[in-house]
């Protein structure tokens, strides 16, 4: 027996989704082997758990939502430009050695502006693709949408300050792990 569409679907999304959640992985792992060398700060982790408390949504959102969603060229775009700009951030979040760094909150910052747009990049295409396939948001959930996931971060777009990004970062996991428990 075959797989079903929703199966074939779900396998190709999580596999780009899960290289996400591994590169997460492995560069904590790289950040645990220099943390005598570099100051990890905040930034840093809180991103690493911002960009896992996003896979935990989409894996959720789509097994509620994508079981009827057929398999076709722009299905299978829309999964991809869900889950690519993970995968993406996940890369460039973390430098390449980071006991040569002497900040890594410096380094974030300096990042901060590509992974704020990457981050909401997601949201956006899973929205509009639901939209394609016939999901309708009301005024209160599409509200709570850009409170949720685009307000935060157009701020930190354009405020350049290292606290702010720790308390935006900070906000943005709480608001997402509550929405991930609600």
């Amino acid at each position: 027996m075959g797989l079903s569409a929703f199966e074939f679907y779900f396998g190709f999304f999580g596999l780009i989704l899960g290289i996400a959640v591994a590169n997460v992985g492995v560069g904590f792992g790289r950040l645990w082997r220099a943390r005598e060398q570099a100051r990890v700060g905040v930034c840093l982790p809180l991103l690493g758990t911002l960009l896992l408390c996003h896979a935990i949504m989409n894996w959720n959102s789509s097994w509620l939502t994508l079981q009827a969603v057929p398999v076709e060229p722009l299905s299978l775009f829309i999964g991809l430009f869900v889950a690519l700009p993970y995968v993406f951030v996940s890369t460039i979040m973390f430098p390449e050695d980071a006991h040569q760094q002497l900040s890594l909150d410096e380094f974030y910052l300096k990042h901060s502006r590509m992974v704020m747009v990457a981050m909401m990049i997601p949201t956006m295409s899973g929205r509009i693709g639901a939209t394609f396939y016939g999901q309708a948001y009301s005024l209160a959930a599409l509200a709570e949408l850009f409170l949720t996931f685009f307000l935060v971060p157009i701020i930190l777009l354009f405020w350049r300050n290292l606290w702010a990004h720790r308390v935006g970062l900070a906000l943005l996991v709480a608001l997402l792990l509550r929405a991930i428990i609600t």
